[in-house]
């Protein structure tokens, strides 16, 4: 079976899970951008990953828009984030970007990253301080308010190989 890894990524959480991927699968690993260069048809499987930045999934609307035309095959879509593995949160990230007509055909697996201020823009940074200065300033913050203001204070990772081992498991299904 022949199986593509596809992915975006910004801060390079998503390229390391790709990576990963790509080694412990035997099988090509495509960033984004050189998406033109490869044709999805000749794939048996396809798995599209990228990093959930505001909500959004980058490359996730190009990904769906591909899936009427891969009949047949096994596909994925993988997200990482700083977040921890939230069942809620990713329910939110998937409503917000699987379309409902994909969302029995495409399993979505959600991949803890982390964050790296070193590798953001200035918009990315200036975001991350507006959210943290939102939940200190929060009268009464939660437990859980109180848990990210402390991960979001400096750049972490909490990517693991480990982590991939359902989506693997998936992708090597008809190998």
């Amino acid at each position: 079976m022949k199986t593509l890894i596809l992915y975006h990524s910004k801060t390079g959480f998503t390229a390391q899970y790709a990576q990963w991927l790509a080694q412990d699968l035997s099988c090509a690993c495509v960033p984004y951008k050189s998406r033109k260069a490869i044709s999805l048809d000749t794939f048996d499987a396809i798995a599209f990953g990228s990093g959930l930045r505001a909500g959004i999934i980058p490359g996730a609307k190009w990904f769906f828009s591909q899936v009427p035309k891969l009949e047949g095959k096994r596909l994925a879509l993988f997200f990482t984030g700083a977040m921890p593995p939230d069942p809620a949160g990713i329910e939110r990230a998937v409503q917000q970007n699987v379309p409902p007509e994909a969302r029995e055909r495409v399993p979505v697996f959600y991949l803890w990253g982390g964050l790296h201020y070193e590798k953001m823009g200035f918009v990315d940074k200036a975001m991350m301080a507006a959210f943290r200065k939102m939940l200190s300033a929060k009268k009464n913050p939660t437990p859980e308010d109180q848990e990210a203001i402390r991960m979001v204070a400096s750049s972490f990772s909490k990517a693991e190989r480990e982590n991939l081992r359902e989506l693997e498991a998936y992708l090597r299904v008809g190998r």
